[in-house]
């Protein structure tokens, strides 16, 4: 698994992590840093807000409806930067293009200069188990340049997820503590 994730962060060019859901956050599974000095360190085990990351708004984007709502009532959509999206309606209205493209993204929303684009990692039968991200300050890679990477990041999810899925190492969501 951390071959691959290595092998991703080497053909983009950034850091690259893995985050698997824990109740109101997403959590650090794994990580393979950038080999530029300017980064944004977040470690293994670090807590991350789901409504304003990446990969955070692509868990809650896979979710039925009513278990969505249960989380979202017991968030604070806490503004973190001038580009967090603090109104409920838009932050749905998000997550639905997000179920739409597979495709999830943080325009500055957790960290002001800081960009990720975020895919999924998904058992044998479709569920999400964990998201693959990258991120980068915007002053190196700007988000609509970062989404030209989603390819590389989509093949390496797939490997990732049937890989993972099989060990048994995470869960599937719906076990997940939420």
């Amino acid at each position: 698994r951390h071959a691959v994730l290595e092998s991703v962060a080497e053909q983009v060019g950034e850091t690259c992590n893995i985050a698997i859901p824990d109740g109101t956050a997403m959590v650090y599974w794994d990580r393979v840093e950038t080999k530029w000095p300017l980064r944004h360190q977040l470690p293994v085990g670090a807590r991350v807000p789901l409504h304003c990351t990446a990969n955070g708004k692509l868990y809650l984007s896979t979710l039925p409806a009513r278990q969505r709502d249960r989380i979202l009532d017991r968030i604070d959509l806490e503004a973190l930067t001038p580009n967090t999206i603090t109104n409920r309606k838009k932050l749905e209205d998000e997550l639905a293009r997000i179920a739409r493209e597979g495709i999830s993204t943080d325009n500055e929303e957790f960290i002001e200069g800081m960009i990720a684009v975020a895919v999924p990692l998904r058992d044998s039968v479709g569920r999400f188990i964990a998201g693959l991200a990258l991120h980068a300050p915007v002053v190196r890679l700007e988000l609509s340049d970062a989404l030209d990477h989603v390819g590389v990041m989509t093949a390496a999810a797939n490997e990732l997820g049937s890989d993972i899925a099989q060990s048994g190492w995470i869960a599937p969501h719906s076990s997940v503590g939420t």
